[in-house]
């Protein structure tokens, strides 16, 4: 059975009231639980596949792990399902083992944290470039092909060199993606994708090494912060005609 698409009855129903009842498939939507030293540091909904990359990308993202020595295993655990697989829990041995933590991108303590506190903080935590890299405009222009030829499915779609990941949400595509920079040792890429840019997202391919990213939506205020307090280049709205820069303007 297909792990990606599921089987219902759909009903379509015409502007004159006619009704078609027949299999229609959709999106499968699964939970993927990631555990580190047998503590479970995250829990979210993912469209099923590269999960191992979505783990890396995701711990390299939170600071769990700097580089690809730092995660010995990664391997699915047996769910409790009629004893089989469910492939929706990951258990990931890490080479320092410490008390695994995320950090929440706004803390919700009492007295509160502005957005530039948190950036800065955040910013200081990274291993960031020292400089804005150099992006060909030709590149950016390129994007919104790049991120045809990738999108295979209906679904948000992160792109870097020639690897294409795509999921439910944004953010985990992306987290695929700087998996998938980890694992293989992909040096500083441009990182194009077809969905707002948010916190996470700049923060993901931050930790990366991601020399730009792309995208032909639009961007969020923190996203900005961000990218300009670790010298990632930022650029929105790419259509073939025009494209905006809201971080590293000045290399291209």
């Amino acid at each position: 059975m297909s792990r990606t698409k599921r089987s219902f009855a759909v009903t379509k129903i015409a502007a004159d009231g006619t009704r078609d009842t027949r299999a229609g498939q959709v999106e499968v939507e699964e939970p993927l639980e990631i555990r580190a030293g047998g503590q479970s540091v995250a829990t979210l909904m993912r469209t099923p596949g590269h999960d191992v990359e979505l783990a890396h990308g995701l711990l390299l993202a939170r600071g769990l792990i700097s580089r690809v020595d730092d995660v010995v295993t990664a391997r699915y655990c047996e769910g409790a399902i009629g004893g089989e697989n469910t492939y929706n829990l990951l258990d990931v041995q890490l080479a320092r083992p410490a008390a695994p933590r995320f950090i929440d991108p706004i803390p919700g303590d009492a007295c509160g944290i502005s957005s530039e506190q948190r950036v800065r903080e955040l910013a200081a935590s990274l291993d960031v470039r020292p400089e804005f890299a150099a992006v060909a405009p030709d590149a950016i222009f390129a994007a919104p092909a790049l991120l045809a030829a990738h999108r295979t499915r209906d679904l948000p779609t992160a792109v870097a060199g020639d690897v294409g990941r795509q999921d439910l949400v944004a953010v985990n595509a992306v987290h695929k993606i700087a998996g998938h920079v980890l694992l293989d040792a992909v040096a500083s890429p441009t990182i194009a994708l077809d969905a707002r840019v948010t916190f996470e997202i700049v923060r993901a391919a931050a930790a990366a090494g991601a020399a730009a990213v792309v995208t032909t939506a639009g961007v969020t205020s923190m996203a900005v912060e961000l990218a300009r307090a670790t010298n990632t280049v930022l650029v929105g709205e790419v259509t073939p005609e025009r494209f905006s820069v809201y971080a590293g303007a000045e290399t291209l």
